[in-house]
């Protein structure tokens, strides 16, 4: 089982998906996934994008295959470390990076401060940090988003949470039940530890010192993503471009796939490397 063996002592485990003809060198690509979900989230987007690239998607530790770490050591410096790891165990030299909410977010981070780790960024509904309105709808009339999780446990919170933000009326019924489901297969301290982390995460100081070219794909009046959000991030990262996706919901990366993945081949050149 590929995976890393982090100086907090925790099994990193990280899928590696390279379907490409092996006597060409193509570039590696490396899919961070959000908060609380793993690797397995983007498995609708392996058959676009692996005949072009060798394909790494770490799962954080202490969700999907990585192994239970305690609470104190699961914080943004170490998920940067961990991917720093995986980077040097997996690559010679630079990776391509994209990430989809948080999994962005430990993005724009590793790029500011690893920038010869990672020579393109794709940000995908990744916001620079979580506004007060978002807070308040994620805390479902309770204190906040902390104690909706305990006291409704991560099942409840999460089907209602993802009805309301995550994905639209229209979606797949099986695709919500999947999702709830994985979702909730982590330890409950894992996911509300987290949760605690993204919702008072803020990338905005690292934007200035992104050097590579970036792309950020948003929905289109994102309720987490919004004008606001986009107008920091065009105005702070130098080599930014926006695109965006029709919908109002936050997990495009699953319902938009065929889009979101048009966007990143395009953003990549996969025409040189093709």
């Amino acid at each position: 089982m590929p995976s890393i063996l982090s100086d907090s002592g925790i099994r990193v485990f990280y899928q590696e998906d390279n379907f490409t003809d092996p006597w060409k060198n193509r570039p590696t690509l490396i899919l961070q996934h959000g908060n609380g979900r793993s690797g397995l989230f983007w498995n609708r987007w392996i058959p676009y994008l692996a005949p072009h690239f060798r394909i790494i998607r770490p799962d954080m530790r202490g969700v999907g295959q990585s192994s239970g770490a305690s609470l104190d050591v699961i914080t943004i410096e170490n998920c940067i470390k961990d991917l720093v790891q995986i980077i040097h165990q997996t690559q010679s030299g630079s990776v391509y990076f994209c990430g989809e909410s948080m999994g962005g977010i430990l993005g724009i981070i590793l790029a500011a401060q690893h920038p010869e780790l990672v020579k393109s960024l794709t940000l995908i509904a990744t916001p620079v940090f979580i506004n007060a309105t978002m807070k308040e709808r994620y805390a479902l009339g309770f204190s906040s988003r902390l104690e909706a999780m305990r006291v409704l446990g991560i099942k409840d919170w999460v089907r209602k949470t993802s009805i309301l933000t995550r994905f639209p009326p229209d979606a797949e019924p099986e695709l919500i039940d999947w999702y709830v489901d994985e979702f909730a297969k982590s330890d409950p301290e894992t996911l509300i530890r987290y949760s605690d982390l993204v919702s008072n995460a803020s990338a905005q100081e690292f934007l200035p010192k992104i050097q590579c070219q970036t792309l950020a794909i948003f929905p289109q009046n994102g309720q987490i993503t919004d004008a606001e959000q986009e107008k920091i991030l065009v105005s702070q990262i130098a080599n930014v471009e926006v695109a965006h996706i029709p919908s109002e919901f936050h997990m495009i990366h699953l319902t938009h796939v065929k889009e979101c993945t048009q966007l990143l081949l395009a953003h990549l050149g996969v025409s040189r490397v093709a």
